[in-house]
This record gives structure tokens, sequence and C-alpha cells, in this order.
């Protein structure tokens, strides 16, 4: 009797510890590193059916709230995703195009800015509907689109015309946030906005999480270098976007290239937008000159044209030959390469604490 009450328990045991061992299992968690560079979208990193989950997959009619061409508030409501894209910003088209939306697009213009390098090929393979900003409102509706993406500018009486005009053809508008004609300051923030919002358009949130993600990572970078620089440390910027005999063309403190400046660890002397007498430049006498790279005004031809005028000879950064360029695309309106784009500002700002 004993024998066989043994015989059980060691069988009873023996299934328990079966059991158990069935019932563990290993978990590895894995996050991927951001590169240095703006990084491609591929077949893999799209969510297909079998991964995809409520949190990254768009429920249509989806709500927007974006703008009209007065810089109010406007909604705008996706039935679906937008299969015709069309834009007269290249900026923005740089952003689809980092969204992986590249086979979307059957319209795009050129403007004073060209597209990084990293995404050029694929913007000179689109549709090409206007060698300027200004497509004409025949073009853009010969090209059938159930959306367009511009900026705030696009939607005036003297562009593409009112939202409205749109909406009620069955086309949806999108204008790009930092370009949208309200008050609030324009921000490196308010890119990752419409990264977002366009992530839900287009339903590849997960890209747009990607790309937002490995934006912050970059910035977090720049910080914990600059942040150790006290003020008297810092260099004194200005912004400088187009240059006369004696004027220059500069930008208000609103603008996105204040933020930029500041991200990189310096300190803006952006104040006011337009043109403004040399004096204003020698006043300000600033530290480092910020120059916008344009097709129509080259940075090597502002550079020149500043070097060689013998009234600002005794500002700091003319003197000391500091300049830095950054192109149009990376700073009106902003895109997924602008914080590389800040990365290279602060390594030009602070050489050494990038050694």
């Amino acid at each position: 009797m004993k024998k066989k009450v043994s015989a059980v328990l060691i069988m009873c045991l023996t299934l328990a510890l079966a059991l158990s061992a069935c019932g563990k299992t290993t978990s590895t968690t894995s996050k991927s590193k951001s590169t240095s560079a703006p990084t491609e979208i591929s077949a893999s990193s799209k969510p297909d059916a079998s991964q995809a989950t409520s949190e990254n997959v768009t429920t249509y009619p989806l709500t927007i709230e974006n703008y009209d061409g007065d810089g109010n508030k406007a909604e705008q409501i996706f039935e679906k995703a937008p299969e015709r894209i069309v834009s007269n910003q290249p900026q923005a088209v740089q952003l689809l195009l980092a969204l992986g939306l590249d086979d979307k697009i059957v319209g795009a213009s050129k403007s004073v800015g060209d597209v990084g390098e990293t995404y050029r090929d694929k913007f000179n393979a689109l549709n090409i509907i206007s060698d300027t900003d200004s497509p004409s409102k025949e073009v853009v509706i010969a090209q059938k689109p159930d959306i367009i993406i511009g900026w705030g500018s696009t939607f005036n009486e003297k562009a593409l015309g009112n939202i409205s005009e749109w909406n009620d053809k069955g086309i949806n508008t999108y204008i790009m946030d930092n370009t949208a004609s309200d008050e609030n300051n324009r921000t490196v923030e308010r890119i990752y906005t419409d990264i977002e919002k366009l992530g839900k358009i287009f339903d590849v949130q997960e890209r747009a999480s990607e790309m937002i993600d490995d934006m912050k990572q970059k910035q977090e970078s720049i910080e914990k270098k600059t942040s150790t620089l006290s003020d008297d440390e810092k260099v004194k910027v200005l912004t400088v976007q187009i240059v006369k005999e004696n004027e220059f063309f500069g930008r208000a403190k609103k603008d996105l290239t204040t933020d930029l400046i500041t991200k990189a660890g310096g300190i803006s002397l952006d104040e006011t937008f337009g043109s403004q007498s040399v004096e204003n430049l020698i006043n300000l006498n600033p530290d480092v000159i910020l120059i916008i790279n344009r097709t129509d005004s080259t940075a090597d031809d502002k550079i020149k044209a500043l070097k060689e005028n013998p009234s600002l000879e005794k500002v700091n950064a003319i003197k000391d030959d500091r300049f830095v360029s950054v192109d149009y695309v990376d700073f009106y309106g902003g895109n997924y390469e602008t914080t590389d784009t800040v990365t290279d500002m602060a390594k030009a700002f602070y050489p050494d604490l990038f050694k």
C-alpha cells in the first residue's frame, strides 16, 4: 500500500513540474536605435494587419483640426485615407516622402529651396506641376487631388483660394502648422504636430511615431552638450535671408529660426521681419550670422556680399568669419531633417563641445 501511495505521489509531482515548465515563457524587448541621418521607410516598417493595434491604426471618418488661410482653426473630416496628394510646398513633400507616401503624390511644385539630398531623386521623379510654389487652380484641378497640402498663403484669393472652395468640391486641405497665419511662435514641436496628424490622416502612424522619436532623441543629444553653457558662453546669432547694398532681410522673433538657434544652444537676435538697414546689423553685432540658402540667392553669394561691405568689417561674425548656412526647406515650415540642421548648427556654434 505504501509503495502504491509513493508511486502516485511521484507521478503527481512529475506532472506538476511539467505543467510548471510549460507555463513559463521568455520575453525579449528590443528598441531600434535612431541613426544620425533620417531613416528611410521600408516595407518591413509599415504595419500589417497581423501586427496592427488599435493604437496605430486610423479609424475613419477622422476629424483633424487644422487652419484656414487666415490662420483660424478649421476642421477637416477624412472619410478614408487620401490617395491623390497635390502639394505646392517642397518642405511638405519632403515630409510626405519621409512618411513613405511617394506613390500617393500626384502633383508637386518647386520653390526657392531644394529638398534635402536624401529625398532629391524621389522628389525629381514626381509629377512636377509648377516651377514655382504658385500653380494655377486649373493645373491643380487637372491632377484630380483628394487633398491639397500647402502653407498658409496657399489658401487665399491671390493663390488657390479659400479652403471652403476646395472642401465644397470634396477635396480636403491641410496647412502645415508652422506656416499658418496665426500669432503663435513657430517651433520644432509644431513639426511634430504635422508628422503626427499626417500619420493619422494617411494611416501611417507607426512610421510617424518613429520619426518623432528619432527627432526628439537627436534634440536630447544636443541638449546634453549645450546645457553646460552659461549665458555668457552662448553665441549671439542673427538670421540674414537676403542681402542688398545697404540693407538685409531679417526674420521675426516668432519665426522658426529663433527656435532653431535656441535649440542649438545660441541666443537669437532675430526681432524684425523684413528689410532693415545694415546699421541695425552693426548695432546688434552678432557672434554668428545664420544665412538662409535659397536657389534664387545662395548662401555663398550672401556671405560674399556681407564680407565685401566695408561698413560691416567690425561686426564680430564677419570679422571672425563665422557664418552658418541653413537650407530654406529646413527653416521655412521645417521637415524631418530640421533636427539634423539644429545638430549642424550646434556643432558650428560650439565646435569644442562636439569634438
